[in-house]
């Protein structure tokens, strides 16, 4: 979305602000494109956004509204008398941001933060002090925004153009760490920002950092033919390199992406087929629907979504290519589309020493043990014929891609029968889509033991059921797990084991 003086008139905060009949906001109005530019992605997912600087509360209100009631709200205010904006959703902490051990006390307290907004006090002492502490607290895939930068040319802020201590002029080394990969200076060498930022974004007043890990240099690579001609020989042209990894590469990532296309059924979609959303409970796009896997296809082998898919070829790469040891498993597979995925993965690897390990009952979920897990209570999906896939039509679904093979192994069965006595040793990737609480419980105690340090656990059902996200809190809880936990999309996240 273009940033424009006066707002996209279908910007749903711009929407909100000029219709609000909720607490008092005091917005630029050119802000809510920027915003809805850099925070659309967050929608309706179990996220945790901080801001700082209350009001009168209106803003937090706003979030409350654009995010939905997964999201959990702070706001930081140094009146006392903001405290008592506090409603369902919306906790306010009382302190001064130029504070460190204030903000290290609301670190902790907190945890880690998804979006960071300061529209606190502007001060040059407050944003760097603000940016300092709290920026490692931002997700690795979370946004830090700073607001009002204009004061960094205010004296009385602590400002002035080009004065050296201003947030702006702060802010400016940002550009010189971004690009640190390519620096030839010994002064300049890729430090946290340049490792933990991949986008910085300047706007009248507003900076906007989106953080992903870029733990290393930028790759690049020439494709396509140069049909220039050789000023030495008119007759004969000047052919571009020919690297054989990078063909390979191109080749690789075709055959995955149409595998991905085909198992979410959408190489034969058309623009307008609409499917109905297991959130809005509305008819949307289908390729919408199958971006973040919100609903119930009839035909594709799997209904985890786009997301999900490139989050499971993002660990499957990963490890392979920093030869973590250990085999491949879903626990709770349905039609087996997640396992295929996998395998195709090892396939254009080339890789044969490994296993993907197929493990479900092949007869849906079981019913909920309530007197044992009664979290589980009332979650009876049991009788779900759709989720009731045969060990047979999986098996055959492989056989459709041609990668049913000796790398694939079935665990049939309930898991508190099947994973603890399952020949496993050692597991790289460990992705879990059992629902309930005793089906992940069972699961994590069974198969989280033999995740190699390195490698990656991803839980399907943690933003979409509480109990499976109740259940994996439970066992980090007991095993004093703090790896972060990141999130995929509106259900999915993962984490890497450490140690």
């Amino acid at each position: 979305m273009l940033v424009r003086p006066d707002p996209n008139e279908d910007n749903p905060l711009w929407k909100y602000f000029v219709y609000n009949e909720g607490r008092i906001i005091h917005k630029w109005h050119h802000y809510f494109d920027i915003y809805h530019n850099h925070f659309s992605r967050f929608r309706d997912l179990p996220i945790t956004i901080l801001e700082i600087g209350v009001y009168k509360g209106g803003s937090l209100q706003m979030w409350k509204n654009y995010f939905g009631d997964k999201a959990k709200i702070y706001g930081v205010d140094i009146d006392p008398q903001c405290k008592e904006l506090e409603e369902d959703q919306i906790k306010i902490f009382i302190g001064d941001q130029a504070n460190r051990d204030f903000l290290r006390e609301l670190r902790d307290e907190i945890g880690t933060i998804d979006i960071l907004i300061d529209d606190g006090g502007h001060t040059m002492a407050q944003q760097i002090t603000t940016f300092e502490e709290l920026y490692p607290a931002v997700s690795e895939i979370g946004v830090y925004l700073v607001e009002d930068l204009h004061t960094s040319y205010w004296e009385d802020y602590g400002g002035g153009y080009k004065k050296q201590g201003s947030f702006i002029e702060y802010a400016k080394d940002f550009i010189d760490s971004m690009n640190a990969w390519h620096s030839r200076d010994p002064e300049l060498t890729p430090g946290n920002l340049t490792k933990s930022a991949t986008g910085i974004h300047f706007y009248d007043s507003v900076l906007v950092i989106e953080k992903y890990p870029n733990t290393v240099k930028p790759k690049v690579r020439i494709t396509g033919r140069d049909e220039s001609v050789n000023p030495f020989n008119k007759l004969q042209s000047v052919p571009s390199p020919v690297v054989t990894p990078s063909n390979a590469q191109t080749d690789r990532l075709a055959y995955l992406d149409l595998m991905k296309r085909t198992l979410l059924d959408l190489i034969y979609s058309e623009p307008d087929d609409m499917v109905m959303s297991m959130l809005s409970k509305q008819l949307v796009p289908v390729e919408e629907a199958r971006q973040i896997g919100v609903d119930w296809p009839e035909r594709a082998l799997t209904m985890i979504g786009l997301e999900r898919l490139n989050n499971l070829q993002f660990c499957v790469e990963d490890v392979l290519q920093r030869g973590i040891p250990g085999d491949f498993i879903e626990t709770g597979v349905w039609r087996g589309g997640s396992c295929i995925f996998m395998r195709a993965i090892l396939k254009v690897y080339g890789v044969t020493d490994r296993i993907v390990w197929v493990a479900d009952s092949f007869q849906g979920l079981p019913s909920p043990d309530s007197e044992h897990y009664p979290l589980d209570k009332g979650l009876d999906l049991s009788g779900l014929p759709e989720l009731a896939v045969s060990r047979p039509e999986v098996a055959h679904n492989f056989e459709r891609f041609d990668l049913l093979d000796d790398q694939v192994q079935f665990l049939e069965g309930w898991f508190k029968d099947t994973l603890a006595a399952a020949p496993i040793k050692q597991l790289a990737v460990l992705r879990l889509d059992g629902d309930l609480y005793q089906s992940t419980m069972e699961a994590l105690v069974a198969l989280y033991p033999k995740l190699t340090p390195g490698g990656y656990i991803i839980i399907d059902d943690y933003g979409a059921v509480e109990a499976c996200r109740r259940a994996v809190h439970d066992y980090r809880d007991q095993h004093s797990i703090t790896e972060e936990i990141h999130i995929i999309d509106w259900g999915g996240v993962y984490w890497q084991r450490i140690g």
